[in-house]
């Protein structure tokens, strides 16, 4: 039922009821005409959930809002106050140009679900106005300090060609929940979502080097905690972002960030966006990195297709990218993606570990054609774990500005030196191949770092570690054991390597892509590898991570495995007599 019938009927029920209680009292006619003068004052009370309309094509604010007669602008829906249980649908095949500003929280068992309605195209969303409205808005969808939100079935754009006033030119998101309150935003999901077309008014402009790229804040999907003090601690917690498809993004996909807290307040988690969970979701083409988590505390990662991040098919594109780049994080599981194709003229492996990140876990994902390379972990980070990985052909890029453009292994204390290193690095159980004809450098400045268990196949005039071979372990432990080289390999690094494997692996299809990197039973690579366990993945089996085990249960196929007590395979393939997963 629509807001104004209940409202109606409600009141009518009232005057009904006073009727006949006070029929007989003289007071009967005043109480008549004061519900009458309340009824027609335009003072409006909520009862129930309602559902609201949207029809940029039917629509007309002054209608009523149901689905036979809905409204037609987002400043309509702008000047209503959202309770819990409350819809907001738009009509599909409309456009909605303009500022959708979310007014009012949900709650936990009664979220405000935001979606659509009809049958077509999902319903665009977009703050794009241009110049003679004011300039196009920083964001088409602002959440600001309200929370139990479901955001389904709709596209969000904004393509900024126009600057407004208070609004950096740097700036552009599609959606953004920002956090500047004085509590705790929980509860937010976002399923079946489309974002396309987000850019800033002005591009990136790679000679301005460091500064511009950081600078340019352009994200699909933003969600920003502000910094904590003393009396006010907050952070945005119990995320999902599932199903989703972003595409055609000047530079981020998402953007997680919490600014942190005075020295000395707050806990580290608390410090932190907790508990988010990005599943099933497809980037095509964004300028820069897909999922950029800066202070989030646990992080599940898993099943996404990263493709062509990094991209620069449009001039205004970041061109630097990875799939996946983690800032100061705690607790990250990053599993069962694709990053194909990442491009960029910095960075762009694979997965990165950026700087100062605690219990990173890099496990069962499948990398080809990353022009940065595959490993990358900077500085100041602690348990940094690769297990269990398909690296295929990554590594490519030839940059005459920098001598180690691209590795295979890189595990340094770049932007801040001295003694920022990365320790207890894992890297076990991989299988790296290239069989391209370019070299790859191997490049180690940490500390505690453990390399075993890993296949190394340089075939076709391919060189892992041709381009440069530095490993300094900085008068801590470094452990190399049981990989297995095939082809053309670094001998420095290979002397390095405890119990070596000279062999072919052996692999039962190279051209069947990742299928085809499993193990035939005559292969040198079977009981060949160390029994060693890496880190605890910490919280495994609970909350987000409750499906996730403590400690690898499978290789990348599937094949069953125990790092504690068998001998298992080397590489990423853990089946014992050549069977084969299809």
């Amino acid at each position: 039922m629509n807001h104004s019938k209940k409202i109606i009927c409600s009141i009518t029920s009232y005057i009904i009821t006073m009727i006949f209680m006070k029929k007989n009292s003289q007071k009967n006619n005043q109480s008549k005409i004061l519900i009458l003068l309340f009824l027609f004052s335009g003072i409006t009370i909520g009862f129930g959930q309602t559902n609201f309309y949207l029809s940029s094509s039917q629509g007309n604010d002054s209608n009523n809002g149901t689905k036979k007669t809905p409204w037609k602008t987002l400043k309509k829906i702008n000047s209503i106050k959202l309770k819990p249980g409350d819809k907001v649908l738009f009509r599909k095949n409309d456009a909605f140009f303009g500022h959708f500003v979310v007014n009012g929280s949900g709650s936990k068992r009664k979220p405000i679900i935001i979606t659509s309605y009809g049958k077509g195209k999902q319903p665009i969303i977009t703050g794009e106005v241009g110049k003679k409205n004011g300039g196009d808005f920083q964001e088409a969808i602002l959440v600001k300090n309200n929370d139990n939100l479901i955001f389904k079935d709709i596209e969000v754009h904004n393509n900024r060609l126009s600057s407004r006033e208070g609004v950096r030119d740097q700036d552009a998101f599609g959606i953004y929940i920002l956090n500047n309150g004085n509590r705790s935003l929980k509860n937010f999901i976002f399923d079946n979502v489309t974002f396309k077309n987000v850019y800033a008014p002005v591009p990136i402009l790679k000679e301005k080097g460091e500064n511009a790229f950081n600078g340019l804040e352009v994200a699909a999907l933003r969600f920003f905690s502000t910094r904590n003090n003393k009396k006010t601690l907050k952070n945005i917690q119990n995320v999902l972002v599932q199903n989703c498809y972003f595409t055609n993004l000047q530079r981020l996909g998402v953007h997680v960030k919490h600014a942190g807290a005075l020295k000395g307040v707050g806990s580290e988690k608390m410090n932190s966006n907790v508990d988010f969970v990005f599943r099933n979701n497809k980037f095509f083409k964004t300028g820069g990195t897909c999922i950029l988590p800066i202070r989030t505390y646990n992080c599940l990662i898993e099943k996404n297709i990263f493709e062509y991040p990094g991209d620069n098919s449009d001039p205004r594109m970041a061109n630097r990218g990875s799939s996946v780049w983690t800032w100061r994080c705690v607790n990250t599981v990053i599993q069962y993606n694709d990053c194909l194709h990442i491009r960029g003229y910095l960075d762009s492996h694979g997965i990165h570990i950026d700087h100062e990140n605690i219990n990173t876990f890099i496990q069962y994902n499948y990398m080809e054609d990353c022009e940065g390379g595959f490993v990358e972990i900077l500085g100041g980070n602690k348990n940094s774990v690769y297990r269990f990985n398909l690296s295929i052909n990554d590594g490519w890029r030839q940059n005459p500005k920098w001598k180690t453009s691209n590795h295979t292994l890189w595990i340094n204390n770049v932007v801040q030196k001295g003694k920022h290193f990365a320790t207890e690095n894992y890297i076990y159980n991989n299988t790296i191949y290239i069989n391209k004809p370019y070299g790859t450098a191997i490049d180690i400045k940490g500390e505690n770092t453990y390399i075993f268990n890993n296949i190394f196949c340089a075939m076709n005039g391919a060189n892992i570690g041709d381009k440069q071979m530095h490993i300094n372990a900085n008068n801590t432990e470094m452990f190399i054991s049981n990989n297995l080289y095939a082809g053309n390999i670094n001998k420095r690094f290979t002397k390095l390597d405890q119990h070596p494997v000279f062999a072919v692996p052996d692999f039962t299809n190279t051209h069947a892509n990742r299928k085809g990197f499993q193990l035939h039973k005559t292969s040198e690579a079977i009981n060949a590898g160390l029994a060693k366990l890496g880190p605890p993945i910490p919280g495994a089996g609970k909350g987000i991570f409750k499906n996730v085990s403590k400690y690898p249960i499978v290789d990348f196929y599937g094949n069953s495995i125990d790092l504690s007590e068998e001998m298992p395979n080397i590489g990423a393939c853990n089946a014992k007599k050549g069977e084969v997963v299809k």
